[in-house]
């Protein structure tokens, strides 16, 4: 089966529709609420701790919510969390003007919306490997991929375009986008699970132990923990230098990271090919080795055409790595049994992530952001080379 096949699949092209719309929705508000938070506090403590607040709900809930995810009608849950998110959207919007005083709601409500996002994802990962067989998952993911690249280039420009001619926008249009993205999940045909549910610690444990029977995912998520404590710090610290000492304002930064998307966009294209070639393991030790170069690109580099190179180099990894990661997880994991294993390895996955970004914005007004990004870049090193040295390496 190729990926033309997979577009005869009516379900999919439905859901993937409705997940352009919210991954669209995802990238303006990601950008956007950091650029508010720095217009209201010019802190790079406060934008690390809004991203660590947005990660608690996958580090503390998301092994929870997976158990929950295989017990529930995924379509209509995914329907429920999508308005649940602009709900809360609408409540901060509303609470703009209220600016520094609205601080601890704000960032309530940042924890619940994650919530409501982690959930969404998950029932999403179900509704994949539920609708299409085996050999199409990793080109479903690729394409979906894709979309949050494409998303990825309008996304920021909007964003920024938004919050500098009013900084609600940045919260009402993503609301408008999540509204379309529930409806275009209404009335999807969907295959019937045949799982009978036990007791809620007993289908947990289960999950875990399905985890850990399965080597080279269980041995791919201790990595993760060190790889994505690194992508969120980078992030984090590199929009703050961006702003605070290469001075770029919103709309420009905004355009930066849209150009650079590019670059995510070809990785999803590309993936499903480099795959066959090099198989699985390989291709994701390349992708995190050129993540290394882009880290240290984005450390020391001044010029917008080095800065755009290495953002959308860096995305293009980031999009590979992650596909080979979903994609793995989905291909050898059993639909009765994706809700679990995905929510264990999503709070796995984020482990390290809240604490790397308080620590990182607690140490960047003392410590040149230079030296940080390039700490981030040895942390990669350490993650090539324990994937060169794990079972997932001779995944083919």
């Amino acid at each position: 089966m190729n990926e033309p096949t997979l577009w005869r699949h009516a379900a999919f092209r439905r859901l993937y529709v409705s997940t352009m719309c919210f991954v669209l929705a995802t990238q303006v508000y990601q950008l956007a609420m950091p650029l508010i938070f720095y217009e209201l506090t010019h802190s790079a403590t406060v934008m690390s701790g809004l991203r660590a607040v947005e990660l608690l709900p996958n580090l503390l809930l998301a092994m929870f919510i997976g158990v929950w995810v295989d017990r529930i009608d995924r379509g209509r849950w995914a329907r429920r969390a999508l308005a649940g998110m602009v709900a809360l959207m609408g409540v901060q919007a509303l609470l703009l003007p209220r600016g520094t005083e609205a601080m601890p709601l704000f960032f309530a409500c940042a924890f619940a919306l994650m919530t409501l996002s982690y959930l969404y994802g998950i029932c999403r990962t179900g509704l994949v490997k539920e609708m299409l067989p085996s050999p199409l998952l990793l080109p479903a993911i690729g394409q979906l991929s894709v979309i949050e690249q494409v998303a990825g280039v309008i996304g920021p420009a909007a964003a920024g375009a938004l919050v500098a001619h009013h900084v609600a926008l940045g919260l009402w249009v993503p609301m408008g986008a999540l509204l379309l993205a529930a409806v275009l999940l209404r009335g999807l045909a969907l295959p019937q699970q045949h799982f009978t549910p036990g007791s809620f610690w007993q289908d947990w444990l289960e999950g875990w132990r399905v985890l850990r029977a399965n080597r080279p995912l269980w041995q791919l998520a201790g990595l993760v923990v060190l790889m994505n404590g690194c992508s969120g710090v980078v992030d984090v610290l590199f929009l703050f230098r961006a702003r605070d000492q290469l001075h770029l304002g919103p709309a420009a930064l905004g355009g930066l990271y849209a150009m650079a998307g590019l670059g995510g966009v070809a990785g999803g294209f590309l993936c499903s090919a480099w795959r066959q070639r090099l198989g699985l393991g390989r291709l994701l030790a390349a992708a995190l080795a050129l993540q290394t170069a882009c880290t240290l690109v984005l450390a020391w580099g001044a010029s917008v055409p080095v800065l755009v190179a290495g953002l959308a180099a860096n995305s293009l990894a980031g999009v590979v790595g992650n596909v080979c990661i979903w994609g793995y997880r989905q291909e050898s994991t059993a639909s009765i049994h994706i809700g679990r294993v995905s929510g264990l390895t999503g709070s796995l996955f984020k482990l390290a992530m809240p604490f790397t970004l308080l620590l990182a914005g607690h140490l960047a007004g003392h410590q040149p952001l230079g030296l940080m990004l390039s700490a981030c870049a040895a942390a990669y090193v350490v993650t090539t080379l324990g994937v060169r040295w794990s079972a997932v390496y001779r995944v083919i």
